[in-house]
């Protein structure tokens, strides 16, 4: 588990996600963009779309609307308008 990062998702509403991940995705105005442990300081705009987060070895996947996601050393941080889990299970 060396290489987990902390992960924080945020609405309006309440912390929709907080914990260690392996790995998460989201789609940004660029693109996808995957963030791994130890990736290069970023922040960058998202646009509605699938957040795939990894955990354990195995991926959850969900939908954001929009936002922002900011990316250093400390943590991954996304903060969008509303987040949902695509199934019926309440996250990782």
């Amino acid at each position: 588990m060396a290489n987990i990062f902390a992960l924080e998702i945020v609405t309006p509403q309440e912390i929709f996600y907080e914990g260690d991940v392996e790995m998460v995705i989201t789609r940004t105005t660029h693109g996808d963009r995957a963030v791994l442990k130890d990736h290069i300081p970023f922040v960058t705009g998202l646009v509605d779309g699938e957040l795939r987060i990894k955990k354990d070895g195995k991926f959850k996947s969900g939908q954001i609307s929009g936002g922002f996601m900011t990316v250093n050393k400390e943590k991954t941080t996304i903060l969008t308008e509303s987040a949902k889990w695509n199934d019926e299970s309440k996250g990782l």
